[in-house]
């Protein structure tokens, strides 16, 4: 993915940008692979309500086993990666894993 990259920033195609990014550049993600928005802050009650709950199938016993139900989602519309430690985790074989399960 992107060999002679070592980050990039990932934008839905719905998002308005109204100012500089390059302050996203110097944010050290300290080794993890990706960087979002959390959801679970605010005053919005459909915003707030975006837990793992509500997105992962918790009776598959690995997701129940390694997964909090209750921990906040993402917005998926601003992420951030870092390819180096995507290369390292070797996490796309791993997310390939999860879509065939």
């Amino acid at each position: 993915l992107f060999p002679n990259l070592d980050k990039i920033v990932f934008l839905d195609d719905d998002v308005v940008i109204q100012r500089d990014l390059a302050p996203l550049w110097d944010i050290d993600l300290k080794g993890k692979v990706c960087g979002a928005v959390e959801t679970c802050r605010g005053e919005d009650s459909w915003v707030m309500s975006k837990r793992f709950k509500n997105y992962f199938n918790f009776s598959h016993p690995l997701i129940a086993e390694n997964l909090d139900p209750e921990e906040c989602a993402w917005a998926y519309g601003m992420n951030m990666f870092d390819l180096r430690a995507w290369r390292m985790t070797n996490i796309r074989d791993t997310y390939l894993y999860w879509i065939k399960e």
